[in-house]
C-alpha cells in the first residue's frame, strides 16, 4: 500500500508542477495538495464502485467495515479485473479536467 501512496503523492505532485501556481506560501501549497488528494481519492473510489460487479455491492459494503486498506486493495483486485486500467484511465481523466480548468 505505500508504494500505491507514494505513487498517488507523486501524481499530486506533477499536478500542482503543471498547473503551475504563482503561489510560494507553504500552508497554501500545503492546502491545495490536501485538497486534490481527497478529490483523486474520491475520484478512484467512485471509479471503484462504478465497477463493482452489482451483485457484489451488498458484500462489498459489508466488508468496508471490518477489512483494512490492503484487503479492500485485494477484494476489489479480484472482483475487478481490470482495475489497474479503470484507475489510469480516472486519474488521466481527472488530470485533464483539472489542467485545463
Amino acid at each position: 500500500m505505500d508504494k500505491q501512496m507514494h505513487a498517488l503523492s507523486e501524481f499530486i505532485d506533477r499536478l500542482i508542477e503543471e498547473k503551475r501556481f504563482a503561489v510560494t506560501d507553504t500552508d497554501v501549497l500545503r492546502q491545495i495538495r490536501s485538497d486534490l488528494t481527497e478529490r483523486v481519492e474520491d475520484r478512484v473510489n467512485a471509479t471503484i464502485l462504478e465497477n463493482i460487479p452489482t451483485e457484489k455491492l451488498e458484500e462489498f459494503s459489508a466488508f468496508l467495515d471490518r477489512a483494512n486498506a490492503e484487503q479492500i486493495q485485494e477484494y476489489c483486485r479480484k472482483n475487478i479485473p481490470n482495475l489497474d486500467e479503470l484507475i489510469a484511465e480516472a486519474l488521466v481523466g481527472f488530470r485533464d479536467t483539472y489542467l485545463n480548468a
